[in-house]
């Protein structure tokens, strides 16, 4: 049985509730004990100036020498205690006491004190001259005390003041600013815990609703889909900085020479023909595009990456052309080969008919005349169509062009004006096929419906250089048109045409060729390309 897990929102809230109220509580700890010190601190300096400030009373001075001159067993004097009682009172503390030299008390907030012994024994640094403050238990319970010594004229020490709080008092006024300091703490706890629940929703509304683990499945599972997709992705953000290299991705681009693509570097610095910078400024997707990684040719696809309106980076997608290439020869040829076949077939039906009939007719000699036709105007031409192709991608691909031309009944003429070798690479096959393919598929649509529909083909090959003429009897193409004949999408033909002429000139350009248009509405057109076709060295006479 699976084990539960803690939504993500109630995790963040507890987490971030209880490190507010961990925090405050500490705070609270650490303030309370400060205030305690700070309140005893303030009361003994108060404590201590206000026995000064008795201590320098002139009543009080007379009251001590007047004492001296009395019996040791004579009574306080009563207006000195109603004095000092009542100066206690407004002042606000727990006892004022006046004593002789002897610690024999004149006042005390209670009388029946008074001629008693002062209690605490901290009251002999005061006898003796010094000012001070002192924490002591007395007859009031256990008090903060303020000393200062009563001197005569002659500065001789005859007494002292003892002024004092008891922690009782200090108890309740440090309770009152205690439930002060509480009451502001749990009104911050409160407004921290609700700061935590809007944080974790926040948080859970940015992860789109996600729980942790789910996060790490989908982590986990992106991971796996990037690793298994056969095209390279190479991702930046807004400032065009690389965010994302699948390994197929950093294969291709170290394969090219590259170091491996390093995630938050600029993808100008470290691939300047990458395009991402173009799409990211509006420039739009560019698919199917050829891209060169130093001097390795990708078919590369690049998109903006929208969200919420906005364009926040752009990804491009990218895979060695070689295979590109290798799989349209495959395409190319079972395609060319069943157009071939096809018209082949329909064409052998109508043969088949005319022979059966000659047979059933029992005229021999018509038969043999027919059969004699057909070797002189179909086998023999076809053979010379061919002769002087060696490429057999090529040869194969004119004689399935041928039978589709006389399928729908046009014309099509091939002029070789000099022998065509095999090319030294099998891209240079890919690309004129392609090139070809597309051009005459083009020449067969304008001519068909026309009185005329007549297509010539002229190719001529001189030191590594190929020229390609494919001329038609179509109604040419309107000047509006022409502008824009080699955009995609552009085309008289309907939806989902005009693929094929941008695509011939991106195999044109990509290979250092040209690619020149004729054409005037009424007289056909005229394509005019050049490719480089390098070719398979030929041995001298002299090898061997």
């Amino acid at each position: 049985m699976p084990r539960p897990h803690l939504r993500l929102n109630s995790l963040i809230f507890l987490l971030v509730a209880v490190m507010v109220i961990l925090s405050l509580g500490l705070a609270l700890w650490l303030f309370t004990a400060q205030l305690d010190e700070a309140l005893e601190q303030s009361q003994a300096r108060r404590v201590t100036d206000l026995a000064q400030t008795l201590a320098d009373e002139p009543g009080v001075r007379a009251a001590l020498l007047e004492r001296r001159r009395q019996p040791a067993d004579a009574t306080g004097d009563a207006a000195l205690q109603l004095r000092i009682d009542g100066l206690r009172q407004r002042l606000g503390v727990d006892f004022m006491v006046v004593m002789d030299d002897r610690s024999t008390r004149l006042t005390h907030p209670e009388p029946s004190r008074i001629g008693h012994h002062f209690r605490g024994g901290d009251e002999g640094r005061a006898l003796a001259g010094e000012v001070y403050h002192s924490r002591a238990e007395g007859t009031l319970g256990t008090s903060i005390r303020g000393f200062a010594p009563v001197r005569d004229d002659q500065g001789r020490v005859i007494g002292a003041v003892a002024v004092g709080v008891t922690l009782e008092s200090l108890g309740a006024l440090l309770a009152d600013n205690r439930r002060d300091v509480m009451v502001g703490v749990l009104l911050l706890m409160v407004v921290g815990a609700l700061g935590a629940r809007w944080l974790a929703r926040y948080i859970k509304r940015v992860l789109l609703g996600l729980e942790p683990y789910q996060i790490t499945r989908l982590v986990e599972e992106r991971q796996a889909m990037l690793a298994s997709v056969h095209e390279g992705i190479l991702a930046v953000d807004r400032e065009a900085r690389i965010t994302l290299a699948n390994p197929t991705a950093r294969q291709l681009l170290v394969g090219a020479g590259l170091r491996p693509p390093p995630l938050g570097e600029a993808v100008a610095d470290y691939l300047p023909h990458s395009g991402l910078p173009e799409v990211l400024a509006g420039d739009g997707e560019k698919l199917d595009r050829e891209l060169d990684l130093n001097g390795q040719v990708v078919l590369a696809n690049r998109l903006p990456i929208h969200h919420r309106g906005q364009v926040i980076g752009a990804i491009a997608t990218f895979r060695d052309k070689s295979e590109v290439n290798a799989l349209a020869e495959q395409l190319t040829g079972v395609s060319r080969y069943a157009e071939a076949l096809r018209a082949t077939t329909h064409e052998f039906k109508n043969q088949r008919h005319v022979m059966l009939g000659l047979a059933q007719m029992g005229d021999l000699d018509s038969l043999r005349g027919y059969l004699g036709e057909l070797v002189d105007h179909h086998v023999t031409p076809g053979t010379a169509l061919v002769s002087g192709i060696e490429d057999p991608v090529l040869a194969g691909f004119l004689l399935g062009k041928r039978s589709e031309a006389r399928e729908r009944d046009l014309h099509l003429e091939v002029l070789l004006e000099s022998s065509l070798p095999t090319p030294a690479e099998s891209a240079s096959a890919h690309t004129l096929v392609t090139v070809l393919g597309n051009l005459l598929e083009n020449a067969f649509d304008a001519v068909e419906g026309r009185d005329e529909r007549c297509v010539t083909l002229t190719l001529s090959w001189d030191e590594d250089l190929l020229g390609v003429h494919v001329q038609d009897t179509g109604g040419g193409i309107a000047p509006r048109v022409r502008e824009r004949l080699f955009e995609p999408g552009v085309s008289t033909k309907g939806a989902r045409r005009g693929l094929g002429l941008g695509a011939v000139r991106e195999r044109v350009e990509a290979c250092g060729g040209s690619l020149v248009v004729y054409s005037e509405a009424g007289r056909g057109t005229l394509f005019e390309v050049e490719l480089p076709y390098p070719v398979v060295s030929q041995r001298g006479e002299g090898d061997a």
